[in-house]
């Protein structure tokens, strides 16, 4: 966990840039019910005294259920204090849905990872209704998510934010974002639609912005996927390697 502290503080620092997000005291909160998955509505960067442990998650669940989400959810890293925090949650009827392994770039070299024959390209504000869409059907999410997204992207684009589409045979068949936050770049939304698999589309485009992070004078590069799937033996490949894991705990109301 040599860079555990400094990609936890990313993570906190990313989710501050999310519309509705608050710095609660012991916790930063996102809630942005219009695309309710994990990722934008949990609390994290769990902080607090061990007699304060128990406010705060009364706290955090109030605050979801007053905003009408079905559930309630804390990310959990090896930096969340108290320790005993998991017990907790668990004692509340809280359950692990997923985990995490948060990942950085070991490699030195990246170019030859590229494939030739796939085009990224950078979009603009005018392409990203083509880019929700993609994203939309290769994650397999509900339509109705769209407008959520079309406006969390556009406004995290305006905070500088880089957005990709991978083209093969001059149709876009996948994507990839970058954030760069105080030095660290992070690669999201990596995925190619389920025909265009398995011809090094998703290695180029992680490429693609891993090479703009470094362009950009990020001195860490980071991602995060699911522990032990597919993809992270795919970035294992490209160079990047588990720092540490980060798990949510969701309940359902």
């Amino acid at each position: 966990m040599r860079f555990a502290e400094r990609l936890e503080k990313f993570w906190r620092n990313l989710v501050l840039t999310i519309p509705s997000s608050e710095d609660l005291n012991g916790a930063v909160i996102t809630c942005y019910p219009n695309v309710p998955m994990l990722a934008l509505n949990h609390a994290a960067d769990i902080n607090v005294r061990e007699n304060e442990a128990e406010n705060l998650l009364a706290k955090v669940t109030e605050y979801f259920s007053s905003k009408s989400l079905l559930y309630a959810c804390f990310r959990i890293s090896p930096l969340t204090r108290p320790k005993s925090f998991v017990s907790l949650l668990e004692s509340h009827d809280f359950e692990r849905k997923t985990e995490d392994s948060v990942m950085t770039f070991k490699g030195k070299q990246v170019k030859q990872a590229l494939n030739p024959e796939i085009k990224v390209k950078e979009i603009s504000k005018s392409q990203m209704e083509t880019y929700v869409k993609l994203l939309l059907e290769i994650f397999e999410m509900p339509t109705e998510w769209k407008k959520g997204l079309d406006k969390l992207f556009l406004e995290s684009m305006r905070k500088g934010w880089r957005f990709y589409l991978a083209y093969a045979e001059k149709k876009p068949v996948g994507t990839c974002a970058l954030v760069s936050l105080a030095k660290t770049g992070g690669i999201f939304n990596v995925g190619t639609l389920k025909e265009y698999r398995r011809r090094g589309i998703g290695t180029t485009l992680t490429v693609k912005a891993l090479m703009d992070s470094i362009t950009e004078g990020n001195e860490l590069h980071t991602l995060q996927t699911e522990n032990g799937g597919n993809a992270e033996k795919l970035y294992r490949k490209i160079g990047f390697k588990i720092d540490h894991t980060a798990s949510f705990f969701v309940k359902n109301f």
